[in-house]
């Protein structure tokens, strides 16, 4: 009898070690087209809903198998770009030693009001009160305060634009520090493919390079999701007064 095939183990190619709001989207497409696979990103976590095991990676104790296999179950990511697996990429990178180190950055400028406009505003599910009438509202955003613990610099606010920025200017130059010069791309998506596949050894593909400008996309997602989330604590509300008004009347009836 044959012997059975060992299972292959997951191993990324590509750890990004940039904040989100530099790119990471267009980048994501740019990556799935050179690796043929799937790159996981911001929108993988939601889809997956990996919250509770990015709560256990921060805490010391991931689970990267489970993390890093498809929604699908049947493949395996081949990067990770933005939040939330770019606050850990040394951890990832002790992990996969073979992979490389993808640092996305951006004018710090702009890229602070980019990110107070759309993943750092109110309206965000990360901040928003309205989503904490779900466990896995809850948990979203306990995956996002141990983000902003590790990656931001002590005390800063996401309103503190002056603190925020320093904050991803220091984020950049300890990747810088701690990653070895021939494993890390520090890329700015508006120099497209050619350092890029320079980085990956891989031939530039004969077409543009993905511009992808999901700002819009991401504030009406967050529309949509608040939509049902202030319904569902305007019923949950409803049947908190609606009780009270029963136990009330229940109670002049029966104990007077």
């Amino acid at each position: 009898m044959a012997k059975k095939a060992a299972q292959k183990v997951p191993e990324l190619m590509v750890i990004g070690a940039g904040w989100g709001r530099t790119g990471t989207n267009s980048t994501k497409l740019a990556l799935e087209k050179l690796l043929g696979g799937p790159c996981y990103h911001m929108f993988e976590n939601g889809i997956k809903k990996d919250f509770r095991r990015w709560l256990d990676a921060y805490a010391g104790n991931p689970d990267w198998d489970a993390i890093f296999t498809h929604h699908d179950g049947k493949q395996f990511y081949k990067a990770t770009l933005d939040y939330p697996a770019c606050g850990l990429y040394r951890e990832l990178m002790e992990k996969y030693p073979k992979a490389k180190v993808l640092l996305n950055v951006r004018d710090p400028e702009k890229w602070y009001d980019s990110v107070i406009d759309t993943i750092w505003s109110p309206e965000c599910p990360e901040q928003n009160w309205s989503v904490r009438i779900f466990q896995e509202g809850r948990d979203f955003q306990a995956q996002a305060r141990a983000f902003h613990k590790a990656t931001m610099l002590p005390g800063v606010e996401r309103t503190d634009r002056e603190g925020s920025i320093k904050s991803f200017k220091a984020w950049i130059e300890k990747v810088k520090e701690t990653v070895p010069a021939e494993r890390l791309l520090v890329f700015d998506v508006k120099e497209g493919w050619e350092p890029l596949c320079k980085f990956l050894e891989v031939p530039v593909p004969d077409e543009p390079f993905p511009n992808v400008n999901d700002k819009d996309e991401i504030k009406a997602s967050f529309k949509k999701l608040l939509r049902f989330t202030y319904a569902a604590n305007a019923l949950l509300f409803a049947w908190c007064v609606g009780m009270l008004v029963l136990f009330g009347w229940v109670a002049r009836k029966f104990m007077v």
